[in-house]
């Protein structure tokens, strides 16, 4: 048995050159053909700073036998997924939000039944990943996932978005791009030959359709010259009203101040970071202060003694050969520090895979530095108070003004008729947006930049605007972002927040089943885009529940009569019951309310019933126990990577839940 990876196009990341690719994995033997990209469509729309991306796979498999595939993708930093279909029986399905749990849970269950459904989930920082199955013989599958995104907005203010394109040939490629700006300039578009593009009503729109595609760059599409301030507004469908507010952070009259006689270096030398983007690392520490002297500590699961240097050049030198392997426990490194040094550079990836928390540090805080693809951006801002530098959107220079001279940050909004604002507390650095809803018809708004500093005044009107769900889904995203590193103490909101927005999270997945049967066995309903299939659910779900609240009250009734006639046993007077004459045979008792019809019986069924409810209260009892502890060493061994041992856990997890629903 073999992987074959096929890379997919998938997102946009990057200052100039680097780009994230998804990658189908295929299992597969030595003789069968590789599963490839038929067909790819790409939809991406472009509202000021933001952008929806909805891009659909047709996968074909040329082999006589079923396969299955797993496709892992990365996003960019501020990136959610916010839809995600796979076709069922020749109809584009769309997932719905569940718990995350839960979608494990259904997943695994319908899994072994070999009835699979589809499922997309978080798996750490920037990475998400859905399983494709059936691939099937001699057959193709339709896999359609949709993100928002943030544009990469340089520090001169100017913004553009990539979008990354296959490594190989394509049967056919459909790509359509829109952008509403509010400019009369036209965006700039590389990577479609000769094709521009044009005016359409107050978009400006392009699109290129190709047979037998050949691999081709990246298309990026580089918004106009934008103003010092710009703004926006969009109508989602239920009349609720989302704004955008971008302007130019004022440059800071403040003087450097001297470097620090001594920094601090926490490299991270676990497995998630080996790879090429170190070098931008290296690039960075080489750039640092020569007359600085240096203390390294190199950490994985546990910290190593630190070790000091002279300069950049032997630091470096000294990195080079540290080996990446095992994993990250930030607790055992912020336990081991002390609060001797003035600036202190982290170096990591912030995917902790041993302490199960949040990330903390107590005292002065690190400036994070990241330069992986895979990353886990927010936990780290959080951790360190904001200062985080991606040495993947920001130059070496820069990244080196902005550890000794930070920026100040976004301190809030002046003005009214505004609620929900995101964006506040982010470095107030180059280009500042903010994102909210509107509650008034009309509001005037600036943005604080701290320090005194702000913006010339917004004028937001909610009417007339174009309804659209660009700013919605990006609204949701940065909210969705802030609570993720701490996603257990939101999961009631995060969840409502993915039903709201359909927006994924480290709390919640979305999911497809195959038939009417899987949502109502599973509780889930269907996506309103199948009303039929969601009226078919409503009926059977209250058909099932009119038969459930049926037995209920048939067992009630039976109860109350059983307890009406030991109470009207327990009243009777027998002092005025007459002695039966000697020699008279016994008498059957009457059905009257001075009889006792079948009271032992009667008594004796109630004390069954009773037991019966003991007994199956102590069994759902038991079970929720052995479910909550098993949920717990299935996350432990995840947290741990191991995921053998999980996988097992997982099946009697998947068992017992099962169990319980029987009961």
């Amino acid at each position: 048995m073999k992987k074959h990876l096929l890379f997919v196009a998938f997102t946009m990341l990057a200052a100039g050159t680097a780009s994230a690719q998804g990658f189908l994995q295929v299992k597969t033997a030595d003789g069968d053909a590789p599963v490839r990209l038929e067909r790819m469509s790409l939809k991406a729309s472009v509202k000021g700073l933001h952008a929806v991306v909805d891009s659909e796979f047709v996968f074909r498999n040329p082999n006589r036998r079923v396969f299955e595939g797993e496709l892992e993708f990365p996003l960019p930093d501020g990136a959610t997924v916010c839809g995600y279909a796979i076709d069922v029986n020749g109809v584009m399905t769309d997932g719905v939000v569940v718990k995350k749990e839960k979608a494990r849970v259904v997943f695994e269950t319908e899994a072994r039944r070999r009835v699979d459904p589809g499922i997309v989930e978080h798996v750490k920082g920037n990475l998400y990943k859905t399983r494709i199955y059936p691939l099937p013989a001699n057959g193709t599958r339709t896999v359609r996932v949709s993100y928002t995104t943030p544009l990469t907005v340089a520090p001169d203010g100017d913004a553009a978005l990539r979008l990354t394109m296959p490594r190989e040939r394509i049967g056919q490629r459909s790509i359509v791009i829109e952008v509403d700006t509010g400019s009369d300039a036209a965006p700039t578009l590389g990577g479609l030959g000769d094709r521009r593009f044009e005016k359409a009503e107050s978009l400006w729109r392009v699109s290129a359709e190709e047979t037998d595609a050949e691999p081709a760059e990246d298309v990026v599409v580089a918004l106009p010259k934008l103003p010092p301030q710009l703004a926006g507004v969009e109508k989602d469908r239920d009349g609720a009203v989302w704004f955008y507010a971008s302007a130019l952070a004022p440059k800071s009259a403040q003087k450097s101040p001297p470097p620090p006689a001594a920094i601090d270096i926490l490299w991270d030398a676990s497995g998630s970071r080996e790879g090429d983007e170190r070098k931008l690392d290296f690039a960075l520490i080489e750039a640092l202060p020569a007359t600085a002297k240096y203390r390294v500590i190199v950490f994985r699961n546990t910290p190593d003694p630190a070790k000091s240097f002279a300069s950049p050049a032997e630091v470096v030198a000294y990195l080079q050969d540290v080996p990446n392997d095992g994993g990250t426990d930030f607790a055992a490194l912020a336990a081991a520090l002390d609060g001797a040094a003035a600036c202190r550079l982290l170096f990591t990836d912030g995917l902790d895979t041993l302490a199960g928390q949040p990330i903390a540090f107590t005292g002065a805080k690190p400036v994070a530095i990241v330069s992986a693809m895979v990353a886990d951006h927010e936990a780290l801002r959080q951790a360190c108070a904001g200062a985080l530098i991606d040495l993947q959107t920001t130059t070496i220079p820069d990244a080196v003004a902005q550890i000794f001279n930070p920026p100040p940050r976004v301190a809030g909004i002046v003005g009214t008729g505004v609620a929900d604002v995101q964006g506040i507390g982010r470095p107030a650095a180059g280009r500042v947006t903010i994102l909210g809803r509107l509650t008034a018809p009309e509001a005037q708004i600036k943005i604080d930049f701290g320090g005194g500093a702000e913006s010339a005044p917004f004028h937001l009107r909610a009417d007339p605007v174009r309804e659209a769900v660009t700013l919605r889904k990006a609204w949701a995203a940065m909210r969705v972002a802030q609570m993720a590193p701490r996603a257990d103490d939101f999961a009631d909101e995060l969840l409502a927040l993915g039903r709201a927005y359909g927006v994924v999270s480290p709390a919640t997945s979305l999911i497809v089943l195959d038939n009417l049967d899987q949502w109502v066995r599973h509780d889930i309903e269907p996506p309103e885009t199948l009303p039929e299939l969601r009226e078919q659910w409503r009926r059977a779900l209250k058909g099932r529940t009119d038969e459930t609240e049926s037995k209920q009250t048939r067992h009630l009734a039976m109860l109350e009569n059983l307890w009406k006639e030991r109470v009207a046993w327990l009243k009777r007077d027998f002092s005025q019951v007459k002695k039966p004459e000697v020699g008279t045979p016994p008498q059957e008792p009457r059905n009257g309310n001075n009889a006792v019809p079948s009271s032992e019986a009667s008594v004796a069924e109630l004390l069954r019933v009773r037991n019966e409810a003991d007994r199956l209260h102590t069994q759902l009892e038991v079970l929720r126990n052995e479910i909550v502890a098993l949920e717990e060493r299935h996350q432990a061994l995840i947290s741990a990577g191991k995921t053998e041992e999980a996988r097992d856990v997982q099946a009697s997890l998947t068992n017992k839940v099962e169990e319980r629903q029987r009961m």
